[in-house]
């Protein structure tokens, strides 16, 4: 699908003061301006664009032609496994079949899932090292990069205590990942209220993708979590 820049120098020139095509988050147009690109070009004639494109590969796993090879991608982790279907539940006590874990609880595919997640994010990392080095910039020299998020937590119910919630979501701690310190609640539906929280990250440290499962494997209270908006701190 063609983007809607018409040359490379546009598109350096769009990114120049947005992190994003549109918007504040990642979207369909970043895909497909992604996509449309016959290579990410060099860091050196277009920093905007190379540095959008990394940061972008590294979110989605596109598959974008990087100085002659292509860069890695792999299938975004698997959605959570359907309810099993009436015909099915024969053999729900059976056990033979059930998929063994591993240490931190997840099938194998997760565990292949989670792997290629951080493999994008390494290899973002290092296009992001290569680049520096050839502007003669020392790591040391620079602050890491952060981003802030506002995360949409719903709940199931409506009689749920999202304040709870709140409190067990920010047990949840990694380097380079800081809560932020209030919430509110805003109307959804049927009286159901949604948990608006915030958390800042260092974009080397943290997966995005990290923050969502963990908050959505409190499923007993929560139905989803998704970022409204991430920006650059």
């Amino acid at each position: 699908m063609p983007g809607k820049f018409p040359t490379v120098d546009a598109l350096e020139k769009h990114l120049a003061t947005r992190s994003y095509i549109t918007g504040y988050a990642l979207s369909q147009d970043d895909k497909t301006e992604l996509q449309a690109l016959a290579s990410i070009p060099s860091a050196g004639t277009h920093p905007n664009v190379f540095r959008w494109a990394a940061h972008i590969v590294a979110l989605t796993g596109l598959n974008v032609i990087v100085g002659g090879s292509a860069a890695p991608a792999t299938a975004a982790p698997s959605a959570k496994k359907a309810a099993p279907a009436a015909d099915d539940f024969d053999d729900m006590f059976g056990g033979d079949d059930d998929e063994e874990l591993n240490e931190e609880g997840e099938t194998a595919a997760e565990a292949a899932a989670t792997k290629a997640r951080h493999e994008r994010m390494e290899t973002a990392r290092k296009l992001k090292e290569e680049k520096d080095a050839k502007d003669g910039k020392k790591k040391a020299e620079k602050a890491p990069e952060k981003s802030l998020l506002v995360l949409d937590v719903k709940p199931w119910e409506a009689d749920t205590d999202l304040e709870a919630v709140w409190h067990m979501i920010k047990e949840y701690k990694q380097e380079g990942l800081a809560w932020g310190e209030s919430y509110k609640l805003e109307p959804v539906a049927y009286g159901i209220k949604k948990l608006v929280m915030t958390c800042t990250i260092v974009d080397a440290l943290v997966l995005v993708d990290d923050i969502t499962e963990n908050i959505e494997a409190l499923e007993e209270h929560v139905q989803s979590c998704t970022v409204a908006s991430m920006n650059k701190i």
